[in-house]
């Protein structure tokens, strides 16, 4: 069940209007079942998958809480997830990697194993073992039933794509059922109008036919064209991933609970440290706290530091999938990273305003994230290579597609729209509450918005980030 869709919009429909029926007490309970059905309508069968992980991790907490040797059960409950995550996701890539060996040295073919991938399980493996994690450090209460930490990991707005929740902020939300105000409702209808324009109109509308015809045959067309391309590429998976989670938020929100930003319009970061700062800030976050500090972080010399930061990134882009693809955009990140601390640099204040002399960085840090973004979406290294290779002739000045150059400037526009509309959104709620007209205002934009969604829907297909 896609977000950008009728179906799903009479399910959060149903959802909101039985919530709103029942005692706060049972509102926890009628969530859960409609988390069940959610992911139930993806492929029941994975949905046996799901409960088996959720039992055998909340029985290992239950017992970790309970023990004098905890950690045991820690290190059980993470390595039952990972091997759970990487049987499904990675067995047929480790296979495929090793059959030349195998082939050479033993005389051993064997059959690449074929998976269906279980929708979300990169996200809720995540979520499942961040929430054992601060059980054990005892920065967090005991999850006290099996029904709220199900719910906990499962809850349906989040439960395909993230952002990935910590259950410091969400497990007290879960406790009362959730808090709608008439201030989260009138915030989650504009997130779910927003994201629902990002998904239909950018990113499938504009963006997604193009990208797809490029890479469908890369090595055709000039540099320029190569160029506008790897833009187009970026604000497409920007766009599809931020409306999601625009999406994924604003459902929550008209459910009364708050659910973490997930992006700050990471094109305008003026450096990779502020990128990472901005994109899929939740994976972020994760990466730092759960896999960058157990490493060793920065205690531990300068070299120590820059090999914990690369590992950190190179194993961040093969969580995003089985394919070296992934894995040299991970480890190429990790080695802009470690560049940009070896001249001195660090992270700005994300809330800083841009300057003039900012420019540059955010030019500089724009391409490297945009020509990144081909490699991880080429089929392949080989075609990533071709894709490149295009470079070489040089000729910028000819050859740029002229309605998708429009459209790319149109896209590097909205995002200043969307940071100058982040710093005066309580203005203009407040307008638009002094005012008579104000409620007519939004209803009419709003409307016209879903309109033109639903006008030009069907050009796109799923979520990018539902493969991960």
């Amino acid at each position: 069940m896609l977000f950008n869709t009728i179906q799903y919009a009479l399910f959060l429909g149903l959802v909101l209007a039985t919530l709103r029926l029942v005692p706060a007490r049972a509102r926890s309970g009628v969530l859960l079942i409609a988390s069940t059905v959610f992911y139930a309508m993806w492929l029941p069968a994975y949905l046996l998958l799901l409960l088996v992980d959720l039992i055998v991790n909340y029985l290992l907490l239950k017992a970790m809480v309970r023990s004098l040797r905890p950690r045991r059960y820690l290190i059980a409950s993470i390595a039952f997830t990972l091997c759970l995550l990487a049987g499904f996701k990675y067995a047929a890539f480790a296979v495929a990697a090793l059959l030349p060996v195998l082939e050479m040295g033993f005389g051993f073919s064997p059959d690449v194993p074929s998976f269906f991938l279980p929708l979300g399980i990169s996200f809720y493996s995540f979520q499942i073992i961040a929430l054992a994690v601060d059980t054990y450090r005892r920065e967090l209460k005991p999850v006290e039933s099996f029904a709220r930490y199900s719910l906990f990991i499962s809850f349906f707005p989040q439960l395909i794509a993230g952002p990935i929740l910590r259950g410091a902020k969400m497990l007290p939300q879960l406790a009362v059922g959730g808090t709608p105000t008439p201030e989260r409702t009138r915030r989650g209808g504009w997130l779910l109008v927003s994201g629902l324009v990002k998904k239909v109109v950018f990113a499938d509308f504009l963006l997604a036919p193009f990208v797809d015809g490029a890479f469908e045959a890369p090595g055709l067309g000039s540099a320029a064209y190569h160029l506008v391309t790897a833009y187009s590429f970026a604000f497409q998976i920007y766009f599809d991933f931020s409306g999601y989670v625009d999406m994924a938020r604003g459902s929550a929100l008209l459910m009364g609970f708050e659910i973490p930003t997930n992006f700050l319009e990471p094109y305008l970061s003026r450096n990779p440290a502020e990128f990472w700062r901005r994109w899929h800030i939740t994976l972020s976050t994760w990466l730092r706290d759960y896999l960058y500090i157990p490493l060793g972080g920065n205690r531990q010399g300068t070299a120590r530091t820059y090999v914990n930061l690369w590992l950190t990134m190179l194993l961040g882009g093969l969580w995003h999938g089985a394919a070296w693809t992934f894995v040299v955009w991970g480890g190429l990140h990790g080695l802009l990273l470690v560049v940009h601390r070896l001249i001195g640099g660090s992270a700005n204040d994300i809330d800083r305003p841009i300057t003039a002399r900012d420019i540059p960085g955010i030019l500089v840090t724009f391409h490297a994230a945009a020509l990144l973004f081909a490699v991880f979406r080429a089929p392949s290294l080989a075609e990533a290579g071709v894709f490149f290779s295009q470079f070489a002739a040089m000729d910028f000045f000819a050859g740029w597609p002229p309605v998708q150059t429009a459209i790319v400037l149109l896209c590097i526009g909205s995002h200043f729209f969307e940071r100058w509309l982040r710093g005066h959104v309580a203005a203009l709620q407040q307008l638009c509450a002094e005012h008579a007209w104000g409620p007519a205002a939004e209803g009419l934009s709003a409307g016209i918005l879903i309109g033109l969604a639903y006008a030009l829907s069907g050009a796109g297909g799923e979520f990018i980030y539902f493969q991960f």
